[in-house]
């Protein structure tokens, strides 16, 4: 017997969708404000304060013209009793006497006056016999004529103290032209501009020790001073040769300190290139210079010992370090701090708007205290933000180098080295 020939068997209710079935029960509503009531309410605030803002900035008397202004009469003015009785002009002066000189007595029986005079009229006409004033003049003027000729002159050009040779007479045709040129006020051309005082330009831009650099840049000898010098190994890597390398630790110019590089290509010798002197991987020490001036973007090092990766070393005499380009320094990144010089000038500008706004504008007597509280307050905020302005301009830029980035070491001084090979290698063990 089938389940469909069963009379009247109930049936199983139907499943219900995944969806319908609920896991949780319902949050509870959440309570919510008013949109449109904060909408007014937010903007009856921004009402009230540009309201406040527009009648601040209004000018004193606009703000005053509803108020009724104190009248003072001038029409009578009382004086006192003294400034009645003066005269109102002067005319009305009363003539002065000039006064009389004082008259002198009889001369006391111990003045010398008379015989003093005297004696000065007879010692003015003594002069000796053969005495003339006018050829003794003029043989004074010929000596001292004389002394200027045969002297030296002395005179400072750019910093520096220079000697003209006294003038020598030259029949052959005009004397030549010497640096005493320079000293003549009405000298034409750029011998004049030598002898003029040194302006805060000229000392900046360092023009006399650029003349100074011409002229001692020739020589009249026409053969070197230095002899040939034999090599003193033929292990050597002579002046001239740079070498490359990367900096293993950063550099930060706030505080001066030291500097490490690696070498990342093998240095050879300069005579033949066969025989490796420096192995890549060996270490530089250095330092670099953490006086920066305004202005300045690259950081100044200087290398002073090298050590290979046996733990042989050897002293460098202060190399210049230079970029991949050959320029001194190293250019990385530079901050200016202008930063602090920005909040301090927008700080001292907030500090002084708030004083300004603190006191009235009708300067009463009942608002003298809070006037003179105000400027008061005033003062110590420009003398603040002024110091505080000068001080972070003072403030040297902070220089930075990466560590990875590329350095050169320019050898200015031959290097004596060995061939090289580790000192210490293990045959068997360590020995």
């Amino acid at each position: 017997m089938s389940q469909d020939d069963s009379p009247d068997m109930p049936r199983a209710a139907p499943k219900l969708a995944p969806e319908q079935v609920a896991l949780r029960a319902q949050p509870r509503p959440v309570t919510r404000l008013n949109r449109r009531m904060l909408a007014i309410l937010v903007g009856s605030v921004a009402t009230a304060v540009l309201g406040a803002t527009l009648w601040s900035l209004q000018a004193p008397q606009r703000r005053d013209a509803g108020e009724s202004a104190e009248l003072y009469n001038v029409d009578r003015v009382s004086r006192s009793e003294g400034l009645a009785q003066l005269p109102t002009d002067y005319s009305q002066l009363p003539p002065t006497v000039p006064s009389l000189p004082p008259e002198l007595g009889e001369p006391l029986p111990g003045d010398l006056g008379a015989p003093i005079l005297r004696a000065e009229q007879r010692a003015q006409d003594y002069s000796q016999p053969g005495y003339d004033p006018a050829e003794a003049e003029r043989l004074a003027r010929l000596k001292e004529a004389e002394e200027a000729a045969a002297s030296s002159v002395f005179f400072s050009t750019g910093g520096q103290r220079v000697t003209v040779a006294p003038p020598t007479q030259n029949l052959a045709g005009p004397p030549p032209l010497t640096g005493l040129a320079g000293f003549d006020p009405l000298a034409a051309g750029p011998a004049s501009t030598a002898a003029q005082p040194a302006d805060p330009t000229a000392v900046q831009n360092r023009q006399g020790q650029k003349e100074a650099f011409l002229s001692n840049a020739g020589s009249t000898q026409t053969r070197n001073s230095g002899n040939l010098q034999l090599p003193a190994s033929p292990y050597q890597v002579m002046a001239g040769t740079v070498i490359a390398g990367a900096l293993v630790t950063g550099i930060k110019s706030d505080l001066p300190g030291d500097v490490i590089a690696t070498v990342t290509e093998p240095v050879y010798d300069t005579a033949t290139g066969h025989h490796l002197l420096i192995p890549q991987g060996s270490r530089i020490l250095g330092r670099y210079n953490s006086q920066v001036s305004y202005g300045q973007t690259r950081v100044q090092m200087v290398w002073h010992r090298l050590i290979l990766p046996d733990t042989s070393s050897s002293q460098l005499d202060n190399l210049v370090g230079t970029d991949p380009a050959g320029y001194a320094g190293l250019e990385d990144g530079v901050d200016w701090h202008w930063d602090r010089v920005f909040a301090g000038a927008v700080l001292t500008t907030l500090l002084g708007v708030g004083a300004e706004l603190a006191a009235p504008e009708n300067r009463q007597d009942g608002d003298r205290v809070i006037v003179a509280g105000r400027d008061s307050v005033q003062d110590s905020v420009n003398q603040i933000g002024q110091e505080m302005t000068r001080r972070n301009m003072n403030i040297q830029p902070t220089l930075t180098a990466r560590p990875g980035l590329p350095v050169r070491i320019i050898v200015n001084r031959d290097l004596v080295l060995r061939p090289y090979q580790p000192l210490f290698f293990q045959r068997g063990s360590l020995q």
